[in-house]
């Protein structure tokens, strides 16, 4: 009814850019981190991307 008046909040809304679920895309959770809780993302090659060797390491 409104979206011939308003048509950049139709297109707002058709591209937004959550993360899709973990139920859809079949991929793990992050745990701890600035990303907690969003999905973890893959490499170049596919495979899941892993936490850094040194996360939760002091820096001295």
């Amino acid at each position: 009814m409104y979206t011939n008046l308003f048509p950049f909040i139709r297109n707002a809304v058709q591209t937004c850019t959550c993360s899709a679920s973990p139920k859809d895309t079949h991929g793990p959770v992050v745990k701890t981190g600035p990303t907690a809780g969003q999905n973890r993302s893959r490499n170049q090659n596919g495979q899941w991307r892993k936490k850094r060797s040194d996360a939760g390491k002091s820096r001295g």
